[in-house]
């Protein structure tokens, strides 16, 4: 029986195109509803959730993500989400703090636009059904893929505005890597917390403390 997996498109670089000018412009025709499927076992359902650049991401967004995620369980073996990446570690990180059902949910993007040389935009999508469709990913709470490599969403951060490789987990490496043939896991995330929220309300303010700095932010606040 194939895999039946959710896809939620929310928008980003993944979904973009680059215009005449070089600039990377959003698109109302998603490049990602247009990739064949080329997997076996694997059945894709995908929805343009949103269509929003990575920065517009807010947490009523993640919410909603999550709202969906849940509504939709029942009916799927697996949540592939396509992401800007500007903030896809934090939609990730929102959603492994949450009451999640147990199944592999995957988020993806691209660092180069879908017409631009070198796109990398459908090979993480590939990668992000195949994880998805894995039942040993379902243990490892909310997962990134990119660039051939699994990363936990709690540790995994972005490190660089252009490469490919940007997604890192500095703290012990990456869960696991992808290959041709097979998906290989060489570590679990381990047990979170999680919570089941119906709503975001307030504002929390971070400020970055540094040598020298002065009280004028703290005061302003």
């Amino acid at each position: 029986m194939p895999k039946k997996i959710l896809v939620l498109h929310t928008g980003g670089t993944i979904s973009m195109q680059a215009d005449a000018s070089g600039a990377v412009v959003t698109s109302s025709d998603n490049p990602m509803n247009h990739v064949s499927n080329p997997l076996e076992g694997i059945q894709v359902h995908s929805l343009d959730f949103f269509n929003l650049p990575s920065p517009h991401i807010k947490p009523k967004h993640m919410l909603a993500l999550y709202q969906k995620i849940k509504e939709e369980a029942a009916n799927y073996d697996g949540v592939v989400i396509t992401h800007g990446t500007d903030t896809l570690e934090e939609t990730a990180y929102f959603l492994d703090t949450m009451e999640v059902p147990h199944m592999p949910i995957v988020l993806t993007g691209a660092m180069r636009s879908s017409n631009e040389l070198g796109s990398d935009g459908v090979y993480n999508y590939l990668s992000a059904l195949r994880v998805a469709s894995d039942d040993r990913a379902a243990d490892k709470g909310v997962l990134v893929v990119m660039n051939d490599e699994i990363h936990a969403a709690k540790y995994v951060t972005k490190t660089h505005t252009t490469n490919v490789g940007t997604f890192q987990t500095p703290t012990h490496g990456p869960l696991g890597l992808i290959t041709k043939r097979e998906i290989l896991y060489f570590k679990t995330a381990e047990p979170r917390v999680r919570f089941d929220l119906d709503h975001i309300q307030g504002l929390v303010p971070i400020i970055s403390a540094y040598a020298g700095m002065t009280d004028e932010l703290i005061d302003m606040l």
